[in-house]
Order: structure tokens, then C-alpha cells, then sequence
């Protein structure tokens, strides 16, 4: 919290949160939130900077809970409206390729429009601008409705895009999207160098303001003397775990529950 308003927390008969007197936007994990959204006219002013923080976390933590295959989000640790990402395409035209992007959420959060998804790494997408690396999503999302839309179904459409591409009247690369409509052999092959580069670039860190952020996103070359003693243990417990015998609800022939065969 802000140093001017340390006296003005504290504890009064419970472990409840007080709120200091005028108008602080310090949330809640000591970030600054301001927010120039004057539809919450019902909530006091003070209350703002929390709710916002508090259902910026609700949505982070529902996009966890839905486990996206391939997609790694972390919100950044200066602002709750930046959240950095991964995708790692598992099959499909883009497989083994690694695109880094960022999520950037309106500051009138929840009444707002869809948040942007910038991709940092190039891509050669039907939806992806070559020039911002924004991809197009509103087409999608034409009208964002608070407490209907919510994040995780952006980055899961994000991430269907590279498996099922999308013909759109209004791309954002044309000759992507010529290409995948017109020369598939080539399309593919563009897409194929796209992954290359993606490999390469994942270990550059691109010049912009946010990439001082802790929670940035950032990634080594594999050095053996450094992570092979980790990479070792997480390969031996997934051994572990496969040699695990999970007991049947009722073993064949057994009225016993939670029965294992007599080896």
C-alpha cells in the first residue's frame, strides 16, 4: 500500500481490510489501479482500485483452472491490465513453434472492449497484423459483455486460430490470407519458416516497455549443467507417477471397493 496511508490500515476486531479515508488507488497487491470507467457510479470510489484488482484475479483464475492445452499466462507484476503469454502449438501447420504475445485489458475493466492480443514473436496468420503482430479478434468478439465474456474465452479462441484458421472477408494479412485461400503448398511453407524463426527469436527479448516486468516472460538456451539436474527429477517423477497403481472402484469379481488385484 501507498506510504502516506499506512496509519489509516489496520486491524479492528477482525482480520477484515479497513479502508482509508479519501480516494486511494492503491490496490490491493500495492499496484496503482486507476480506472476512467464512471459506470460504477454505485460503488464508492475507494472500493474501485480493489474491485478492479479483485475481478482481474477472478478471471486469472479462471483461465487456470480451464488448463488450455499449449498456452502458459502469467498477468504481469506492475499492472493487473498486461497479462504475458506463450503458445505452443501441439499439431497442426504451426506445430513446435513457440509465439510469445501479450494481453492488454482496457483500464475501464469489466465495461470495456475486448481486451488486445499482441503477438511479440512474428506470425504468419490470415489474422495476425505483420506489421503491430496484434491478431484480429473482434470479428469474434463484436461486442463485449460484461460478466458473459470473459478472458479465457479469448485466449481460447487465440489458440483454436492455429489449428483451425479462419477465412475472414477482412484479414489483417492479405497475402496470408490469399495464400491459404489460393496456394495452400505455399502457405504451408511460409507457415514453416514462421515456426523456424519462432525457435530462433523465443530467445530474444523484444524492446518494449513492459519487458522490465518480473513476471515477463523470458527463455534460455538448455545448458546441461543448469537444468539437467532439474529436467532429470521432473522425467523421474512422471516415471514415478506412471508406475502408480491406481485402485479400481470394484475389482471384477470382488464386492470390495477400492480392490486391487491379488499379485
Amino acid at each position: 500500500m501507498s506510504g502516506n496511508n499506512e496509519e489509516a490500515f489496520h486491524r479492528t476486531g477482525s482480520f477484515r481490510r479497513v479502508l482509508p479515508p479519501g480516494n486511494d488507488t492503491t490496490g490491493i497487491s500495492g499496484i496503482t489501479v486507476t480506472s476512467a470507467n464512471t459506470n460504477n457510479s454505485y460503488i464508492n470510489a475507494n472500493y474501485i482500485p480493489f474491485f478492479l484488482e479483485y475481478t482481474l484475479m477472478s478471471e486469472f483464475n479462471i483461465l487456470s483452472k480451464k488448463l488450455i492445452p499449449g498456452v502458459y499466462v502469467i498477468p504481469a507484476d506492475k499492472t493487473p491490465f498486461i497479462w504475458f503469454g506463450v503458445i505452443f502449438p501441439r499439431y497442426g501447420l504451426y506445430k513446435n513453434g513457440v509465439f510469445r504475445f501479450r494481453l492488454l485489458i482496457d483500464s475501464n475493466w469489466p465495461n470495456c472492449d475486448c481486451p488486445k492480443l499482441i503477438f511479440e514473436t512474428p506470425l504468419f496468420h490470415p489474422l495476425v497484423n505483420p506489421v503491430t503482430g496484434e491478431m484480429s479478434i473482434q470479428y469474434h468478439f463484436p461486442e463485449w459483455k460484461k460478466g458473459v465474456s470473459r478472458i479465457w474465452h479469448v485466449i481460447d479462441h487465440v489458440s483454436k486460430s492455429f489449428y483451425d484458421i479462419p477465412r475472414t472477408k477482412t484479414p489483417e494479412n492479405p497475402e496470408a490470407a490469399e495464400l491459404f485461400k489460393t496456394d495452400n503448398e505455399k502457405f504451408i511453407k511460409k507457415c514453416e519458416d514462421c515456426v523456424r524463426q519462432s525457435q530462433v527469436d523465443i530467445y530474444k527479448q523484444p524492446k518494449h516497455s513492459e519487458n522490465d516486468d518480473p513476471n515477463y516472460l523470458l527463455f534460455d538456451i538448455y545448458d546441461e549443467e543448469i537444468h539437467g539436474a532439474i529436467r532429470r527429477s521432473w522425467l523421474q517423477q512422471k516415471e514415478n507417477n506412471t508406475k502408480t497403481q491406481h485402485l479400481s472402484w470394484v475389482q471384477p469379481g470382488s464386492l470390495e471397493p477400492f480392490s486391487r488385484p491379488n499379485t
